[in-house]
């Protein structure tokens, strides 16, 4: 199994729940508003001085579902993504109590 961890400007929610949809994502956490900085996209600290917010995402997902969903995600960067923001980060899921449905 893997874990994706998605980053991404709010103004892009409604692309990236078609990108989770699309690829058959069924079940993920979100924070829904982070403020940061990123080394591209400048500050998002949801102020007057830098504007913008950020949300984020995690999915678990099967290891054949995981390549998929991140090239979904580096295609979604290379077009709306490359001017809003978006990064996705894929880690190992060593142990779960998720059902072993994945």
């Amino acid at each position: 199994m893997k874990l994706i961890f998605i980053v991404y400007n709010i103004s892009i929610e409604e692309e990236v729940q078609q990108l989770l949809q699309a690829q058959g994502v069924k079940s993920f956490t979100q924070w829904p508003r982070l403020i940061g900085v990123g080394e591209l996209a400048g500050a998002r600290l949801d102020n007057g001085v830098w504007p913008g917010a950020n949300s984020a995402l995690v999915a678990v997902v099967s290891d054949e579902a995981a390549a998929p969903l991140m090239s979904a995600v580096r295609a979604l960067r290379a077009g709306e993504g490359r001017r809003e923001g978006i990064e996705a980060f894929q880690l190992n899921v060593e142990d779960t109590t998720l059902a072993s449905h994945l």
